[in-house]
């Protein structure tokens, strides 16, 4: 095994039971992935991150970073068929539902670095979920270097527009936190997910609905506020959004990022998809990511 292949450095985790999402958390790790995963748990900065591991020891790492206000497993499901080819690393991002630290990192950027000093990576290739996408991003501005190649989907990170389609799923989401009940909850996921709601498996809505009731729902996401602070970044990125995203419209999202990239930028508009992609849209992220990052490896 490579020092870049090693095991990581653990911590001790905290205690199970204490989270509101513990429960949830396991179901869907038994619900949604059918590839078998390792628990690992390292230390950072940011207090004791713990991660899934995927795959085959010796493949190349690429880490998958979360979706906000669900857990790891939730969007590690979306690129799950990677394993196939690579090791893939998903941490569960401090500050949002999982079993890591509390409290939001200072720095999602040190974070990254920490995790990849935890599995001694010198670099690596990275997948960014919705809120994941920002923190990639924010670790391109912090250690470029470190970012092999930067997958982004659905992504955070260039800003977010106040347009109607956004205000039908904050306005329903408010409602739901103060009247929790069935009717509200399907109002306000229905603009969110690509599926019809009742087809959506239990576990994920069950965690975006606690998520909702619970969780501090702030309107920032992590990113790096402008295109200066990707100077020194030229990696090769891929970014992928839906044409029904009512957080991240697809035209401003794509017009942000080739402007403020300066590496080589391939863009993917998935149709008839929103934020919350359907089984169809997931297969055909992963593919994309695959080969795109196939492509890079070349």
């Amino acid at each position: 095994m490579t020092a870049s292949q090693s095991p990581p450095k653990r911590s001790s985790s905290r205690s199970r039971g204490t989270n509101l999402f513990d429960s949830l958390y396991d179901r869907a790790v038994d619900d949604l992935l059918s590839v078998s995963v390792e628990s690992l748990w390292v230390d950072t900065l940011a207090g004791p991150t713990h991660c899934l591991v995927a795959g085959d020891e010796h493949a190349q790492p690429l880490l998958v970073f979360q979706g906000g206000n669900v857990t790891t497993p939730v969007t590690l499901a979306w690129v799950q068929s990677l394993a196939d080819d690579y090791r893939l690393v998903a941490p569960d991002t401090p500050g949002e539902p999982g079993l890591s630290a509390d409290e939001r990192p200072a720095d999602y950027g040190a974070w990254v670095v920490d995790v990849l000093d935890a599995f001694d990576l010198d670099a690596a290739p990275m997948v960014g979920l919705s809120h994941g996408a920002g923190v990639v991003l924010e670790a391109a501005t912090v250690a470029p270097d470190r970012v092999a190649a930067a997958a982004l989907v659905v992504p955070a990170g260039f800003g977010t527009a106040i347009t109607p389609a956004l205000a039908r799923v904050v306005v329903p989401s408010l409602a739901y936190r103060l009247i929790p009940n069935r009717r509200l909850l399907r109002w306000a996921l229905g603009p969110l997910f690509s599926a019809p709601v009742d087809d959506v498996p239990d576990v994920v809505v069950e965690t975006v609905a606690l998520a909702l009731r619970t969780s501090d729902l702030s309107a920032e996401f992590p990113g790096p506020g402008g295109p200066d602070a990707l100077a020194d970044f030229d990696g090769l990125t891929l970014v992928v959004v839906a044409d029904g995203d009512p957080f991240f419209p697809p035209e401003r999202t794509l017009d942000r990022a080739i402007a403020w990239l300066l590496g080589p930028v391939e863009t993917r508009v998935l149709t008839d998809e929103r934020h919350f992609l359907s089984p169809m849209g997931q297969e055909e992220v992963s593919d994309a990511v695959r080969s795109f990052l196939a492509a890079d490896s070349r």
